[in-house]
């Protein structure tokens, strides 16, 4: 098996990601900038990276990932819905154009997701 290919395609689906991150980053602060507000997940995402942060040094600690990424995740699930609540006020609804891109992300990493499964398989199968 051709590793540099894969490892092209991996490239390529995490720089379309990237470009998709930078292009919904633009689109929220120039949102941010004329209504002043937040669209609604925005303190949930921030929750879970910050709980995923916290997650890494526990699953260290306790020498396994899944349980440091589960606590972690619990975490920031916490503290993303806490955040969420307390200011929902200042919290706007997400405009069509932040809908639409938000279903390309999920599309590019979950196209990403699916490929690592894939070739997690693939070495598993074929002893790579």
């Amino acid at each position: 098996m051709n590793y540099s290919l894969i490892l092209i395609i991996i490239l390529l689906i995490l720089l379309v990601g990237l470009l998709m991150s930078y292009f919904a980053f633009k689109l929220k602060k120039e949102e941010y900038n004329r209504t002043g507000k937040y669209p609604r997940g925005h303190y949930m995402g921030q929750g879970l990276a910050i709980g995923i942060a916290i997650g890494i040094p526990i699953a260290l600690i306790l020498e396994n990932i899944f349980y440091g990424y589960m606590i972690g995740l619990i975490l920031g699930t916490f503290l993303g819905s806490r955040n969420e609540k307390k200011h929902e006020n200042e919290l706007r609804p997400l405009t069509p154009k932040e809908r639409d891109l938000r279903k390309k992300m999920v599309l590019i990493f979950g196209a990403l997701f699916i490929f690592g499964i894939l070739m997690f398989v693939a070495m598993v199968r074929f002893n790579l």
